[in-house]
């Protein structure tokens, strides 16, 4: 498979240039095609048929939610994913309902826009055939991460006959649930996607540091977490939650998926 074919649209003309370097050939993604306006944006779709869009979602005289549909229109089979600079609290609501693949915002650092983009763009077709969703909230409090562990076991129920994606899944879990007790001083969110090929977990919690992985000496009882995500997974990142925070999120193959 080929790069993923990107139209950039920002009124910002530095910027689209920071998203043309860090789409650099080799990220698995080319940018064909830039926009500064609506109308132009909405030309640019219809001539070059992309397979993502990144929308500012405040351009000049409109903002994204006003060109969705126009987009749309003009290329039924592009993944739009609108990005922002300013207050991100409600975009993951409103870029599903407005019918965007996602979000990123203007602070995700350039060297890992490619890698977070693709994480955004590669569940298309995985949340197309969703076989569950499940969510839930837990207190700041060191039983969370045993609570965690029952809930992902409860979501994964009746579709893991062998226990073995269940096992990675509460591990990894458990890890991560932890770490945010610990160390972000908040309530912490676990969602768990189920898909034909993969789990997908995001860890939610109210502390803008990212994690960092450290070594972790054989008589210490922590430190092993994003270790072990890095080695269990086969792909994770971490990016800025909305209205503040941040979330880790994790995938894990299914065993015999493709």
């Amino acid at each position: 498979m080929g790069a993923q074919r990107v139209l950039v649209v920002d009124d910002d003309p530095d910027y689209r240039l920071l998203v043309r370097l860090a789409l650099e050939p080799g990220k698995g993604f080319e940018v064909v095609a830039e926009a500064g306006d609506g109308p132009a944006a909405v030309a640019q779709a219809r001539r070059e048929q992309p397979d993502v869009v990144l929308l500012d979602c405040r351009l000049p005289g409109a903002d994204a939610f006003d060109i969705l549909p126009e987009l749309r229109a003009a290329a039924p089979d592009t993944r739009i994913v609108l990005v922002s600079g300013h207050d991100v609290a409600d975009l993951r609501v409103a870029s599903r309902s407005a019918g965007a693949v996602g979000y990123l915002t203007k602070e995700t650092p350039a060297r890992s826009l490619a890698t977070e983009l693709d994480a955004l763009v590669g569940l298309v077709e995985a949340v197309e055939q969703l076989l569950s969703e499940a969510s839930r909230r837990f207190e700041q409090d060191a039983l969370s991460a045993r609570a965690a562990r029952r809930f992902v076991t409860e979501a994964l129920t009746g579709y893991d006959e062998e226990g073995d994606l269940t096992d990675t899944v509460t591990l990894l879990v458990s890890e991560l649930v932890t770490n945010a007790v610990l160390h972000a001083g908040s309530d912490v969110e676990v969602t768990v996607q189920l898909t034909p090929t993969a789990a997908r977990v995001e860890v939610t919690d109210a502390s803008a540091d990212a994690p960092a992985p450290r070594p972790a000496a054989t008589d210490e009882d922590s430190g092993r977490g994003l270790a072990l995500v890095g080695s269990l997974a086969r792909r994770w990142g971490v990016r800025p939650a909305p209205g503040g925070g941040k979330t880790v999120w994790f995938e894990v193959d299914r065993k015999g998926a493709p």
